[in-house]
């Protein structure tokens, strides 16, 4: 259960426990970021779409789903007006208050230790409630025997190539026993003991926004986790860090508190101001690999492109764009002149909108970039993967040759087989479709 920065979970994950009663229209997947869940009448989705004209939101197509990302000082004004016309929402403010009665700050003192029998010598682990990791059980063999002693209503697990299995510490009567129990069901448990403990923010330099050291929030479940993400704002330059607005530390802080940890302010203050911050990147500085991607598709498209040291001219139909790179956030458009952050090259969304606007400004051919993006990108980070397969997912059902494409074009193929056999093997665990995957490989080998 160790964290990483890397770790990204599918944003509607944990949302089985919200839905129960009807899934609303919208989902708010992302702070300020709405995906459609559920089918909307024709006469709110118009004015759903008049909603957004007036606050010149733009809605997209993400992975097959329909899509609206907001700055967030409009963010307030678009909830209160979707109660008018009727539009149900599941604000990350509603997801907070199903987390706080999913897991409960109350304090539960373990039992007594007691030997139990374990049906194998293999890896067990212990949870420890005053550091909020595993321990190793240790485990003696009498008489081919495997025995143990552990503490009544305790978490044990138990790990293999298969995967990990979770089990509770029962005792009926004078009988010790392990009871099978869900991961979600085991962390449930598990915080219900753990012991309260402090986590501390810092503000940053200019006192915008709180951030967060992952290391400071080791070993927290997997469903209170993926809300910290998806309520935090993305930023490249803080690596390591989760960065909240202001004005959410408190939802923040009570998120925290359902599992004992308590918040803090650090002395200390981060810097989020680069020294690059909007400097001019030379060609032959951005990874190959992604730079590849816009001359690919592009060519694609009908448009021709002079490489030089410093810009790229793409030609088209309706004349040239020059296209130039900066470290810095956002992407800018002046007249024939067009500055793409080196960013957005990492994101197959803001990618995608690039190429949009090259497209249309060049009149060049009217492809689906969504699939020509999937084919392309490249398998640099995790994040290309899940990218990659969820695309070839989403495509299989109207169109398995293209689902074929997007996972075996530019050399895709050996690594998606490989993560898709440490998924059958237990190795590793994730929420995409793997079934479908496993139809696309197959139908890749039988040609």
């Amino acid at each position: 259960m160790k964290n990483s920065p890397d770790v990204v979970f599918d944003p509607l994950e944990f949302c089985d426990l919200c839905f129960q009663r009807g899934t609303p229209n919208l989902c708010e997947t992302y702070k300020a970021n709405f995906t459609k869940t559920s089918s909307i009448h024709f006469s709110q989705q118009a004015k759903l779409d008049r909603l957004l004209n007036n606050l010149q939101v733009m809605p997209r197509m993400i992975n097959r789903r329909w899509n609206c990302v907001m700055d967030v000082s409009v963010r307030k004004e678009f909830l209160d007006s979707l109660w008018g016309i009727g539009v149900s929402v599941h604000t990350l403010d509603d997801h907070a208050k199903v987390l706080t009665r999913l897991y409960k700050p109350e304090m539960r003192k373990l039992g007594n230790r007691d030997s139990i029998d374990l049906p194998h010598l293999d890896s067990w682990e212990e949870f420890d409630p005053k550091t909020r990791s595993w321990n190793q059980v240790k485990v003696t063999n009498k008489n081919e025997k495997f025995t143990a002693k552990v503490s009544l209503g305790n978490i044990v697990k138990y790990s293999n190539v298969e995967g990990t299995r979770y089990y509770r510490i029962n005792k009926n009567g004078d009988s010790v026993t392990l009871v099978p129990i869900e991961r979600r069901a085991a962390h449930n448990i598990m915080y219900t003991v753990v012991e309260p403990t402090i986590a501390h923010w810092k503000s940053d330099t200019l006192g915008h926004y709180a951030l967060i050291d992952l290391r400071e929030l080791d070993n927290i479940p997997d469903e209170i986790l993926s809300f910290l993400q998806r309520l935090e704002k993305k930023d490249k330059r803080t690596a390591g860090l989760l960065v909240f607005e202001n004005d959410d530390l408190d939802l923040v802080r009570t998120v925290l508190s359902c599992i004992k940890i308590n918040l803090e302010k650090s002395s200390e203050a981060v810097n989020m101001i680069s020294d690059k911050s909007g400097m001019s990147v030379q060609i032959g500085n951005i990874a190959s690999e992604r730079i590849r991607v816009l001359y690919d598709i592009v060519k694609e498209m009908g448009g021709m492109i002079d490489v030089k040291d410093d810009h790229l001219v793409i030609s088209g139909k309706r004349g040239s764009t020059t296209i130039t790179f900066a470290d810095s956030d956002k992407s800018v458009q002046d007249g024939a002149m067009t500055q793409i952050s080196v960013s957005a090259l990492e994101d197959p969304s803001r990618f995608s909108e690039i190429l949009f606007m090259i497209k249309k400004r060049l009149g060049l051919l009217d492809v689906s970039l969504d699939s020509l993006l999937a084919q392309h990108w490249p398998l640099t980070h995790d994040s290309d993967l899940q990218y990659v397969i969820q695309s070839a997912i989403s495509w299989y059902g109207s169109n398995p040759v293209l689902a074929g494409k997007i996972i075996s074009e530019n050399n895709k193929l050996g690594k998606i087989k490989e993560w898709y056999t440490k998924i059958k093997e237990g190795k590793i665990r994730s929420s995409l479709d793997t079934i479908t995957l496993g139809k696309i490989i197959k139908r890749l080998e039988q040609r």
